[in-house]
């Protein structure tokens, strides 16, 4: 009996654990497996490229081994973006910015985009040519800490221009450069046959250059790669390109102006002037302006060539116009600065310099900035032409001025013997802001947070903190 009775208790105990194992007896589960929760997906970061800031409300679009994924996610205020495994590549869009891409690197990406407001994308800034971009908030040249310097080896008679991240510059050896914004790192160089007297034009993902043996060229912006030229017979060509959409405009020493398709490096229309054109054209309205060696001022629909009007200013004009609302202003070679209405080319005012006037003005905030050969620097009204005030620089002024902020930066140009300088004045009084121990012709462009200083032959440049 006793040994039946240790049986079926043995077989109680094993019936109860069965139950307990199946979940009808009262004990705990077992604890679970530890897992491993995977990623939930690539990190995809958007900034500005200038300030170094994120931006949000970027559209991004994956593209995976197989091509795009068909998503398309938006940046959050951080932004940033998560895009599925698998994304190697990403792309990004944004209204007003330009468009950005980035290779997938681990589980991360990071796209850097550009404000277009922000950028000096040609001569003057813009297609007015005013040399002044409200937008941009850069430094005063020597207040920070210079972020690098570039050497052009040679003569850098006029500034770059600057857009999405690169610097495009010639000098006078016919060398022209492609230059990385952020560290001034050389991307690439081309060389010209003929020597370069102007500055270049950015437009899309090409960069424009004229050069004296009368050869417009395209080339790639990021890598240089020469796309196509175009050439006018051998004039030399000592206009800098205005760029309007798909449109180049620029004169030469034949006294054509052309407008240039750039889509195929063929000219839309070409117009004769009465003189040589030397300077640059800029935008008016509807119509492009332009002077030249003969001193008249000439106004020609963009579209079609047909002249607007134009109007004899007096001596000959070699630098270009610069144009705020419905006012032109340019200099005469025979010691004046001139302002026309830009609606019918009738003289709004003159200002006598007594000394040549080569450069173009700079105009900003209804204050137009230009000098003159006898050394001195001239704040004039934009509606009356009266003088607020005037900077004797200690020598020539062939060279146009920058307004940055709230800085006016002239350079000299150098007689043997002479001190070279660039000086940094502020546009409200004349005060003294910078004073450098280099420069000659233009000295100085913005864009984003960095103004760049251009000596004989280097550019410096001064970058504001990230913020």
């Amino acid at each position: 009996m006793r040994a039946g009775r240790s049986a079926r208790a043995g077989l109680a105990l094993l019936f109860a654990a069965g139950l307990a194992g199946c979940g009808g007896g009262g004990g705990d589960d077992p604890a679970p497996t530890p897992t491993t929760a995977e990623p939930a997906g690539i990190t995809v970061r958007v900034v500005d490229g200038d300030l170094g800031t994120p931006v949000a409300g970027v559209t991004v679009a994956p593209v995976g081994p197989a091509g795009r994924t068909g998503e398309r996610l938006v940046t959050g205020r951080d932004g940033t973006a998560t895009v599925p495994e698998g994304t190697t590549l990403v792309r990004a869009r944004r209204t007003g910015w330009s468009a950005g891409a980035a290779d997938v690197t681990g589980r991360r990406a990071t796209v850097r985009m550009y404000d277009q407001r922000l950028q000096s994308p040609e001569y003057g800034v813009n297609a007015q040519r005013t040399r002044f971009n409200p937008n941009v908030r850069a430094p005063v040249a020597g207040s920070v800490r210079r972020a690098w310097r570039f050497d052009g080896k040679r003569l850098l008679e006029f500034p770059p221009a600057v857009k999405d991240g690169v610097l495009v510059v010639g000098n006078n050896a016919g060398r022209v450069f492609g230059i990385d914004a952020r560290t001034g790192r050389q991307l690439w160089t081309q060389k010209r046959r003929s020597y370069i007297a102007s500055s270049p034009a950015i437009g899309g993902r090409r960069a424009y250059i004229t050069s004296m043996d009368g050869v417009f060229t395209a080339y790639r912006l990021t890598t240089g790669t020469r796309l196509w030229e175009y050439s006018n017979g051998g004039s030399p060509i000592e206009s800098s390109p205005l760029v309007i959409e798909d449109t180049a405009y620029f004169g030469a020493w034949n006294g054509t102006l052309t407008a240039l398709n750039l889509r195929n490096g063929k000219p839309r229309w070409t117009y004769r002037a009465g003189a040589d054109i030397k300077g640059s054209a800029a935008k008016a309205g509807p119509n492009v302006v332009f002077g030249d060696y003969s001193g008249v001022i000439t106004a020609v629909n963009a579209r079609t060539g047909r002249r607007a009007w134009s109007t004899d200013v007096g001596a000959r004009l070699y630098g270009g116009p610069g144009v705020s609302g419905n006012r032109i202003v340019i200099g005469d070679v025979g010691g004046q600065v001139v302002c026309v209405d830009a609606r019918t080319g009738g003289i709004l005012w003159r200002h006598a310099t007594g000394a040549y006037v080569y450069a173009s003005p700079a105009i900003a905030r209804g204050t137009v900035f230009i000098g003159d050969y006898g050394g001195a620097f001239r704040a004039l009204d934009l509606r009356t032409g009266a003088v607020r005030w005037s900077f004797a620089v200690g020598g020539r002024i062939s060279g146009s001025a920058t307004v940055v902020g709230d800085t006016v930066y002239t350079a000299v140009l150098a007689a043997p013997g002479q001190a070279r300088r660039t000086w940094g004045l502020a546009t409200a009084t004349g005060r003294v802001r910078f004073r450098g121990d280099d420069g000659r012709y233009s000295p100085a462009v913005a864009a984003g947070r960095t103004v760049y200083v251009i000596g004989v032959r280097t550019i410096d440049a001064y970058r504001a903190p990230a913020r």
